[in-house]
């Protein structure tokens, strides 16, 4: 985020403002293929919350992987909250689940494929896969978000992309599993 100049008291504001409109339609689209559409403007909106908060901490030139980075907290802690609702929902002999609404493009056999493998990778492997492919981040920008070095997100890659080639062949179009309830 550009720093305003010292004798500009809403330059900071209006950095800001500029960093919002720059990013905020990419970290809303992150949040939503993530926690779905029921939750993502929350996620977005809490990202730039903290964003406004630590302001300082923005690196400059550098906002969108940190906006992701701190997305994917949010969205994680929210997983966890709708996960802990649906051990409840269970426990009360409820359908987990049932609140959650599913769009007509997940229904489309190639996406529930391709999700139900996706869904078999480990989370950091998961998360990188999606870094690069869904938000278009560089594999050094996507190592940034998930806290690790350059060198183990490319191997993390690799192997993930294997796997995901491996496990789309073992299902192939129309006989895929059933998709994670994680996915949207």
């Amino acid at each position: 985020m550009r720093r305003g100049t010292a004798g500009d008291a809403y330059s900071g504001q209006r950095d800001f403002n500029a960093m919002f409109e720059e990013h905020y339609d990419a970290v809303y689209r992150y949040a939503r293929r993530r926690v779905g559409p029921d939750h993502a403007d929350d996620v977005a909106s809490e990202a730039f919350a903290v964003a406004w908060r630590r302001a300082e901490r923005l690196p400059p030139g550098r906002e969108l992987p940190w906006l992701y980075a701190c997305a994917r907290r949010i969205t994680l802690a929210h997983l966890r909250k709708d996960h802990r609702q649906d051990l409840i929902a269970e426990s009360l002999g409820r359908q987990p689940g049932s609140a959650v609404h599913a769009d007509d493009a997940d229904r489309v056999v190639e996406r529930a494929g391709a999700l139900a493998a996706l869904a078999r990778l480990t989370e950091p492997e998961r998360e990188l896969v999606m870094l690069v492919t869904w938000e278009g981040l560089d594999c050094r920008q996507a190592a940034r978000v998930v806290g690790c070095t350059h060198v183990t997100a490319r191997a993390r890659l690799h192997r993930a992309r294997k796997k995901l080639t491996a496990h789309m062949n073992e299902h192939p179009a129309g006989h895929a599993p059933k998709e994670a309830a994680w996915t949207t």
